[in-house]
């Protein structure tokens, strides 16, 4: 994971050294970006890469790179490409798992905070007290809040 941060690192820093094209220009959120091929459809500034400044007279964009699914991979780049999926699926699997079981727990809680009868908690001071109406609200808006965001079919519960 190292090899692959340190190869990031040395691509960023690769147009820098050799003087290349720098474009400036801000998305639609307010969000300044940089890049090297001038973006089609957007007002982008070219930027000196040696100073910084913006450069008054523009130089055409270089040529595109071609696209991955054009460029074959080496057998080390199938390798890390393989070990990257497997990895976010293994991700995505413990993201699901802990989405079910913060599911099941935010139902668990509605159900026992919209039951018949008082609630009894144990405050931070060891006491038992009866659960104000007020405070049960919130914790039933808390744990609604709980359900629909964990919860991918709340029809079935």
């Amino acid at each position: 994971m190292c090899f692959v941060r340190n190869i990031a690192a040395l691509i960023c820093i690769i147009p820098c050294l050799m003087g290349a094209s720098v474009y400036r220009w801000v998305d639609e959120n307010g969000v300044v970006n940089y890049t090297q091929l001038k973006p089609e459809g957007v007002n982008a500034e070219l930027v000196s890469a040696d100073t910084g400044r913006r450069v008054s007279s523009p130089r055409p964009a270089p040529e595109a790179l071609p696209r991955s699914d054009e460029t074959p991979l080496t057998d080390r780049q199938q390798e890390m490409l393989s070990d990257l999926q497997a990895a976010e699926r293994a991700r995505q699997a413990e993201i699901a798992r802990v989405r079910e079981a913060n599911c099941e727990a935010a139902h668990n809680l509605l159900r026992q905070l919209t039951s018949r009868g008082r609630i009894r908690v144990v405050g931070d001071d060891g006491v038992e007290r009866v659960m104000p109406d007020e405070e049960r609200q919130q914790r039933i808006d808390d744990a609604q809040r709980g359900v629909a965001a964990n919860c991918v079919d709340t029809a079935s519960r």
